[in-house]
């Protein structure tokens, strides 16, 4: 009997005699690859996965290099069955289920999203290897994976008014990218610091006939010796990082229609007047968008905390 005869004719045999043993048989046939608690994870269940997350891939590699790259994915994928059967042991003891109605409630949401009818899911089921019950399943185990983590980590999370102050203080220029239009009366810094005195007395001048109401855009075209004179000083709309530290802080100090008091840079001395405000959420607009930074932050991390924890109470043996 040749060799090939002979393996076919030694599984028949295996076969026929643990037919009887039913589900037992099943799994010597093939293989648990990890224990959790009281349930396994078989070899077929794990290459399943594979199969199913990575196809693009495998499709893209020869017929000769598919295997050993499956045998690579294998170890990772294994870890994250153990910790998706732990989450799952998690649910049924804390009481959570899936009706039929939430699952058929989430099909119908998808459908409607992508416009699509029973057919032409069917279909697109079919091209991934799934036929409706078997997706069904899966959109079931997802429904309860979201509710167990709901329930033990996200309802445990707790953003408070002051980390949301605090984290707005603390990145300010994240939020809304508020821009400030503002006009210039500007003097190039002398070489000679004793001109400083004289150039300091000029732009009081300049501050005491602006409050007697005459008018900034005319005094920067008069007097201004930069290029914005031309535009009456008009320098546009700046934002945080997009002109020199002392004028930013300058121009958003002022409310619209005020005039600075005149002030330093290394290029020189400016006075400038805020025209307009325009973006800039402030904290109460950002305050939304802040708590959800917060709490996805801190459910990152306490997600982990809480896998661990079910992985120091549960026994686990890996078999691969």
């Amino acid at each position: 009997m040749g060799k090939k005869y002979r393996t076919i004719f030694l599984i028949a045999l295996f076969i026929q005699v643990f037919a009887v043993r039913g589900a037992f048989a099943a799994v010597l046939l093939d293989r648990i690859v990890a224990v959790v608690n009281n349930e396994v994870i078989t070899w077929s269940e794990l290459r399943s996965a594979i199969a199913m997350e990575e196809k693009g891939f495998l499709e893209k590699l020869p017929e000769g290099r598919k295997e050993d790259a499956i045998k690579g994915l294998e170890k990772n994928y294994l870890y994250d069955l153990i910790e998706m059967r732990l989450q799952m042991q998690e649910a049924r003891r804390t009481g959570q289920d899936v009706s039929d109605a939430e699952i058929s409630g989430v099909i119908a949401d998808i459908k409607s999203k992508y416009g699509m009818t029973d057919e032409s899911l069917k279909k697109s089921l079919e091209a991934e290897g799934l036929n409706i019950e078997e997706y069904k399943a899966k959109l079931g185990e997802q429904i309860l994976l979201s509710k167990v983590v709901n329930f033990e980590v996200k309802t445990n999370i707790v953003i408070t008014d002051k980390e949301i102050g605090d984290y707005y203080e603390a990145n300010k220029g994240k939020f809304g990218g508020e821009k400030r239009r503002i006009r210039q009366i500007f003097f190039p810094a002398p070489k000679d610091n004793l001109q400083k005195g004289a150039l300091e007395e000029k732009a009081g001048d300049i501050i005491r006939r602006i409050n007697r109401g005459e008018d900034f855009s005319k005094l920067a075209e008069e007097l201004s010796e930069d290029r914005s004179r031309q535009f009456g000083g008009d320098l546009g709309y700046i934002s945080r990082g997009s002109a020199l530290k002392e004028v930013e802080d300058a121009a958003f100090s002022l409310n619209a229609g005020e005039v600075s008091k005149p002030f330093w840079s290394p290029a020189g001395l400016h006075i400038i007047k805020l025209e307009d405000t325009v973006g800039g959420e402030g904290a109460e607009g950002a305050r939304d968008k802040i708590k959800e930074i917060l709490f996805q932050k801190a459910f990152a991390s306490k997600y982990v905390i809480w896998k661990a924890g079910l992985k120091e109470k549960a026994h686990i043996e890996i078999k691969l």
